[in-house]
């Protein structure tokens, strides 16, 4: 088994929820024919055709309504911002519909949705390509928000967050995309959502 970075890991975790279910896309700006501007899904259109991984106008608005339109309907969209700071267009359709599906129709709906969000600094880029925003999303009743910090955790959290019934914001530190590589067996084995990974004890 390969060491892979956290970038590969995401590409290896969608690629494996597509071909494991047929309600799973990818859309978003650039994503098909260039892989996106990370690279996060390079491959996927020649795998899975254009029909599942689609290449979507420059308008975060849109995206963000076609994906909770899709989820609402029965499909597992997982749509990527290209970076942190253009998130702000999608706002109105997260907070105000997505997250509020499943108490307004009193359960009989759910927005299986994940929207995932280059983010952060350290990487030398301008001011809306090096935010941290996270602080908006987890004050949102109904929004679930995931910050993988490794490429085993960046395979487990996104295969979870792609299979939950509610939508997932999920944050992908860009100053460690291709820091190191680690061993990640494509097992299909997702890690838990709403829980903290300790990774060592305080000493007293």
């Amino acid at each position: 088994m390969a060491a892979i970075t956290l970038i590969e890991a995401i590409t290896q975790a969608l690629a494996h929820e597509m071909k494991h279910d047929d309600t799973v896309l990818v859309l978003g700006e650039d994503v098909g024919v260039n892989g996106g501007v990370f690279r996060a899904t390079a491959g996927l259109q020649q795998t899975f055709g254009d029909k599942r991984v689609l290449d979507t106008p420059l308008d975060e608005t849109t995206i963000a309504g076609l994906t909770v339109g899709l989820a609402s309907q029965g499909m597992k969209p997982v749509a990527e911002v290209q970076f942190d700071g253009f998130v702000y267009p999608m706002l109105d359709h997260i907070i105000c519909h997505a997250a509020r599906f499943r108490t307004r129709t009193r359960g009989r709906l759910t927005c299986p949705m994940v929207l995932r969000v280059p983010w952060g600094g350290g990487i030398r880029a301008p001011e809306h390509h090096s935010e941290a925003n996270e602080a908006m999303f987890t004050n949102v009743p109904g929004l679930r928000v995931v910050l993988p910090s490794s490429p085993a955790r960046a395979y487990g959290l996104l295969l979870a967050a792609i299979r939950d019934p509610d939508p997932v914001i999920y944050m992908e530190p860009k100053r460690i995309y291709r820091q190191y590589k680690e061993e990640v067996p494509d097992d299909g084995e997702a890690l838990p959502l709403d829980v903290c990974f300790t990774l060592r004890d305080a000493t007293t």
